[in-house]
């Protein structure tokens, strides 16, 4: 019986790993989203797929999946390893950088949303736990697929990608108390709803307290002495054992074991390891989220979609309007351009993996009755299902509203306010280089500004929505308008040494301490500079070859101080 059972996690898993190496890389090809992928695959696969034909053509057993217990079990592992990366993410200074939008944009959307949401949910005749669970799970979108998105489409840096980012991040804070309200909802009545809150905020408290106990005085000495003494495999299963440890915690106070995971990858976000900790765990976390979307598709009947294709049709049309028309109106009312506004309003309509998760949940505690659940598993998915449609379209629309509505307006003009540009990086030089730098700082979610002169750079980075505008930065009114005294620092990319130089002079009679970063070709042509205090200067010729060099001397016995001085003094 045992070896029968173990057989079938087998087939599951093999199955799962098929479709990772082989279909997946098929769609990619053809620009599909990898989740798109494993929501067909459980479709077609799964029991309301060629699973209804097993008894006609018993072959058909061995490509099929027939029972999802096995995949919902890890799809559950999914969501846990998606909030600790996600914890892992969230670091103070990108929430800080970034808070205005989050915090305010971003609980404005959920919130009003939300209600209309619920209100709509209310009046079809839902009780009021499952309208406001719905109205909540439907106003979060899809992280999963939005990030890959924007991160194929280096949209980070953009106004809209910014702006879809925060909302984006706001959300996924928002699942935790979405998480708890559900177990409240679910509390017996005998206990009395008061009552039952205070024990659960007392539990809470005492396990985030024994977490954040748990990660700074047993956690981060453990990486430290690991990372010193253990090799790759030690420092791989203390990643895991983090998750294992925080969830359990969690789950054995009554919460989410999500919660806790999301706790632990806070709690080494701010560590020197927290790069390489998510460069072991995304993979594990991607594969465990495409188990969770083919357990998903898996459970969608398709004969539900045959009975009622008008009203799953306004559902998916109702649901994407009111979160299009919600998120452009709070765009604008925050002073995003019309057209960051409208292409943001076009990516984020979908509802995603966390409305999955909270319909599941409500269904499975009961507050929702099997065939409402069904339903809105069917809308979500589908307006999944819509999103690698509308996205180029956003982008489309977009450059359109930008060419004819936006092209007279002054490219100086700053549409951040500003009180938000604080802890910022100023780019000087929109060049191949100040391109690259804004794109890597704005994937980490710092928040940059950028002056160019160049037209055809500048018309460029304006068709792409960045924060990149026209500016002489050799004078001072210009070097006024990107908030010196605010910035965290400032990168030099343009070429002409005497132009660096005065720009060096006016930005100190701004700022005596800001640190500055500059790209020359030559250390000598800015020979005196580097005597200044917080400036560093990178040569050009610092190639490939020097890199190499060090890093061979490095492993011949010399410290990384000497090796960097050695080739410095090569070059």
């Amino acid at each position: 019986m045992k070896e029968t059972a173990l057989l079938g996690v087998f087939m599951h898993a093999g199955f799962f790993l098929a479709v990772a190496a082989l279909i997946i890389p098929l769609l990619n090809r053809f620009k599909v989203p990898a989740v798109l992928g494993y929501l067909a695959a459980g479709i077609i696969f799964g029991p309301q797929g060629l699973g209804m034909f097993v008894d006609s053509f018993p072959a058909l057993k061995y490509i099929t999946l027939q029972e999802g217990a096995n995949l919902q079990l890890l799809s559950e592992l999914g969501i846990v390893f998606l909030l600790f990366v996600i914890g892992l993410e969230l670091t103070p200074r990108k929430l800080w950088q970034m808070r205005t939008l989050v915090f305010k944009l971003g609980s404005a959307q959920v919130l009003i949303t939300s209600c209309l949401i619920g209100g709509i949910a209310y009046v079809w005749g839902n009780s009021l736990q499952a309208s406001v669970l719905l109205g909540l799970g439907l106003s979060l979108s899809s992280t999963a697929i939005i990030t890959q998105w924007l991160h194929e489409k280096k949209l980070f840096n953009t106004e809209a990608g910014q702006t879809s980012f925060s909302i984006l991040l706001l959300q996924d804070l928002a699942v935790i108390p979405i998480l708890i309200l559900i177990t409240v909802f679910t509390a017996e009545a005998s206990q009395g709803l008061a009552g039952y809150i205070s024990i659960l905020l007392v539990k809470m408290i005492c396990a985030v307290v024994l977490i954040i106990a748990f990660g700074k005085w047993i956690v981060r000495p453990l990486f430290s002495f690991s990372n010193k003494y253990g090799g790759a495999e030690v420092f791989i299963a203390l990643s895991f054992l983090v998750i294992v440890i925080t969830s359990s915690i969690a789950g054995m106070a009554g919460l989410s074991m999500a919660l806790g995971a999301f706790i632990g990858g806070l709690l080494l976000a701010e560590t020197q390891y927290s790069h390489e900790i998510s460069s072991i765990i995304v993979p594990f976390k991607s594969m465990l989220l495409g188990i969770f979307f083919m357990a998903f598709g898996m459970s969608i009947d398709i004969q539900f979609i045959a009975d009622k294709p008008f009203w799953l049709l306004l559902s998916v049309v109702g649901l994407m309007s009111i979160k299009s028309a919600v998120i452009y109106l709070l765009c604008r009312v925050w002073n995003r351009s019309k057209s960051a506004a409208v292409e943001t309003a076009l990516l984020l309509p979908q509802a995603g993996e966390f409305g999955l998760l909270v319909v599941g949940a409500s269904l499975t505690s009961g507050l929702l009755a099997n065939d409402v659940g069904q339903f809105m598993f069917l809308t979500i998915g589908l307006t999944m299902l819509l999103t690698p449609v509308i996205a180029p379209l956003s982008q489309r629309v977009a450059t359109h509203i930008r060419s004819k509505f936006e092209a007279d307006e002054p490219v100086e003009k700053d549409t951040t306010p500003s009180d938000e540009l604080s802890g910022h990086v100023v780019i000087m030089g929109y060049g191949r280089m100040g391109k690259t730098v804004c794109e890597i700082l704005s994937a980490e979610g710092i928040r940059t500004i950028a002056f160019e002169k160049d037209a055809t750079s500048l018309k460029e980075a304006q068709k792409n929505n960045a924060p990149v505008y026209f500016g002489d930065v050799t004078h001072k009114r210009t070097l006024k308008h990107a908030h010196l005294s605010k910035a965290a620092s400032v990168v030099i990319t343009i070429d002409d040494p005497s132009v660096i130089k005065r720009i060096v002079k006016n930005i100190r009679d701004i700022s005596a301490d800001i640190p500055l970063i500059v790209r020359t070709h030559k250390s000598v042509e800015l020979s005196g500079l580097s005597e200044t205090e917080h400036i560093h200067i990178v040569p050009e010729y610092l190639s490939t070859s020097h890199i190499l060099a060090q890093k061979a001397l490095e492993a011949s016995g010399f410290t990384a101080g000497e090796a960097y001085a050695i080739t410095d003094a090569e070059a």
